[in-house]
């Protein structure tokens, strides 16, 4: 840690770490003497261990450089494994440590290295005597050989490493991991960052993978230069020309991705995001992720003909045959021109779907569940009959768009008749659907459904 002296000059290292209670803890680092490390808080300081754990919570786990198991790794003690745990002996100790480890704590390994390399089961690891001093094996199982770990490759053992330690997390734990991307396949970086996210309350990971910065939101990923004072966070899409910039990297991979996974997925503007999103919080790791489908971008209806003919241009100009689908959102279509379009544009190797809400955050209209955010997250104490208020306040944002929301769905329809030649007149069209819609919102279901979602949420 003495390193940390910027450009190894011969003043000292500080490093401040503040907690959400409020409280610091300051580490100075001097070229030479002993390390100096204190508490800043409100409370009377007190001696001993207890009170510093109370006072500052921190469950840290630091991801140690890794590096090759070894070939042959002897039987050590359970302390020197557990002194060497941390540091940059770990993987010389990684047989070992899972050999004093139960037969539960292997097993929740295990399921973590298979999420990861699906097919690929590890076995506890076993003591071979054959030789003069014992050394500790570990074999796996992919289909119908087995092997010793040792005979896998570097991304598999590295990401074995990387399993080991985060075992040690949970959902209150701090993670740290330095460039995950220099040994793992992109697909297994992806893979990482879903584990990481689901399993730890917050990460940091040091990296120049552009296939880890593309798949978190713009405000995760900060710029650190050595001659800045701190780091600078990316604003909006825009900042990502700031991060190729700063990694030497334009480069685009979703061609290289979409060679391999042979399938295309449409999404209209951040869907796939909330999606992804939302899927993470039932459990679901790998869907739509980028390891099986390759995503883009659609500017919705306007641009239907892009997603009908990319199966053609694939084909015909890149040489393999790839099934495209997309979901477009409703906006304030009827169901007359949804049907006409689904039925044109599910052709040959085309699949499209329309959400049956308005835009894709109408699905997350659900007072109960709001409710349920807001109990959860909100740090005071809550007034008598919040959750009345709460579920009187979204009715009332509802309400406040009825007349856009009709507005938009007569013109809609409008256009939609004249469209096709329909030989009734803008009047009776508009009446028709005014008198549709009023019966229709009656049900607090069919508001929340045909509303705009975006614009309920922003008031």
């Amino acid at each position: 840690m003495r390193y940390c002296i910027h450009n190894f000059g011969d003043g000292r290292a500080k490093i401040s770490i503040k907690l959400e209670n409020g409280n610091t803890f300051v580490i100075l680092m001097p070229n030479d003497g002993p390390l100096e490390c204190y508490l800043e808080c409100e409370l009377a300081p007190r001696k001993n261990t207890q009170f510093l754990r109370d006072q500052f919570p921190l469950d840290l786990v630091i991801v140690p450089t890794l590096s090759p198991l070894e070939q042959n790794e002897e039987l050590v003690q359970q302390e020197t494994v557990e002194r060497n745990r941390y540091g940059r002996l770990a993987s010389r100790n990684f047989r070992n440590f899972w050999l004093h480890k139960t037969e539960q704590e292997f097993e929740a390994f295990a399921d973590l290295v298979e999420m990861g390399w699906p097919g690929i089961r590890v076995r506890r690891p076993e003591i071979e005597r054959s030789g003069k001093r014992p050394v500790v094996r570990m074999y796996f199982r992919e289909g119908p050989h087995v092997r010793e770990v040792q005979w896998s490759g570097f991304g598999f053992q590295v990401w074995m490493q990387t399993m080991m330690h985060l075992t040690a997390s949970n959902h209150s734990s701090t993670l740290i991991l330095d460039e995950p991307d220099i040994y793992l396949h992109p697909d297994l970086q992806h893979r990482l960052l879903r584990l990481v996210s689901q399993r730890v309350a917050q990460y940091f990971i040091a990296t120049h993978s552009t296939e880890i910065i593309n798949d978190v939101e713009p405000g995760e990923v900060l710029i650190v230069r050595p001659e800045s004072r701190s780091a600078k966070r990316i604003q909006g899409e825009s900042g990502y020309s700031d991060v190729y910039s700063a990694i030497g990297s334009s480069e685009n991979a979703q061609f290289a991705r979409l060679a391999k996974t042979k399938k295309v997925l449409y999404f209209e503007g951040k869907d796939a995001k909330i999606l992804s999103k939302l899927a993470k919080r039932l459990g679901a790791t790998d869907f739509i992720s980028n390891t099986s489908v390759t995503l883009m971008k659609t500017d919705g209806f306007s641009n239907w003909s892009r997603v009908t003919t990319s199966s053609w241009v694939f084909e015909n100009f890149f040489g393999f045959k790839i099934p495209v689908s997309a979901i477009f959102d409703r906006d304030y279509r009827c169901d007359d021109e949804i049907q006409d379009f689904l039925d044109e544009v599910n052709v040959g190797d085309t699949l499209c779907r329309v959400l049956p809400h308005k835009e894709i955050e109408n699905f997350l209209l659900v007072p109960d569940a709001i409710i349920s955010v807001v109990k959860k997250h909100f740090s005071g104490s809550l007034p008598k009959g919040w959750q009345a208020d709460i579920v009187e306040i979204i009715n009332a944002c509802v309400e406040d768009m009825r007349s856009k929301t009709l507005s938009a769905r007569i013109g809609s329809k409008i256009s939609y008749e004249v469209g096709k030649g329909s030989k009734k007149d803008i009047a009776t069209i508009s009446a028709e659907e005014e008198r549709n819609f009023t019966e229709n919102w009656q049900e607090a279901e069919f508001r929340r459904r045909v509303v705009p979602g975006k614009s309920v949420f922003s008031q």
